[in-house]
């Protein structure tokens, strides 16, 4: 019995840190609080940092998967759901990669690169109208997509030191002629 015991303790001794060094790390693992005195909510990753409106609590949808972690508006959200048509109310998706393969999508935002990951991070955005059709949800949604430039493109923060990498790629427009 003792021998058994031993055995069964040094298999279990040399199989756990294998165990804990085979932890699937994600760039998309997150914290989620507040800066700028509550104006923004703050997603915080382990080589980026997206601030989104204050506003916006409590009316969008964060969905996670191995790709990215993508964002709905609520309203739409759960509306298109309803109805069994899953993605309504889209927003942006965060993404990263190793390469530059994004460059051929129809609608992205290039954030930056992260020395740390040796990773670009870029936010893919919806190429159609996602929002609802109810006059109030279509409005709250078109106020939500309006402050995807200004606030969570421009606020993003890569590698925690503030360092802001977006040399040689340029995104694809954002309503801008």
């Amino acid at each position: 019995m003792k021998k058994t015991f031993a055995i069964l303790l040094a298999v279990v001794l040399l199989v756990l840190p294998a165990l804990a060094e085979t932890h699937d790390f994600s760039p998309y693992d997150h914290s989620v609080g507040w800066a700028g005195g509550s104006r923004y909510m703050v997603y915080d990753f382990p080589d980026i940092c997206l601030y989104l409106p204050a506003d916006w609590d409590g009316l969008f949808t964060d969905v996670q998967t191995d790709k990215g972690i993508s964002f709905y508006q609520t309203a739409s959200y759960e509306k298109f759901a309803e109805k069994d048509l899953p993605g309504g109310g889209f927003l942006f998706e965060l993404c990263a990669s190793e390469g530059l393969e994004f460059k051929d999508l129809p609608r992205f935002e290039y954030l930056g690169y992260s020395d740390n990951a040796k990773l670009h991070f870029y936010l893919v955005l919806p190429t159609d109208y996602p929002a609802y059709p109810e006059e109030d949800i279509m409005a709250e949604y078109n106020h939500m997509a309006e402050e995807i430039q200004p606030v969570v493109v421009e606020m993003a923060r890569i590698s925690r030191n503030m360092d802001y990498y977006t040399e040689g790629v340029e995104s694809t427009d954002m309503g801008k002629s």
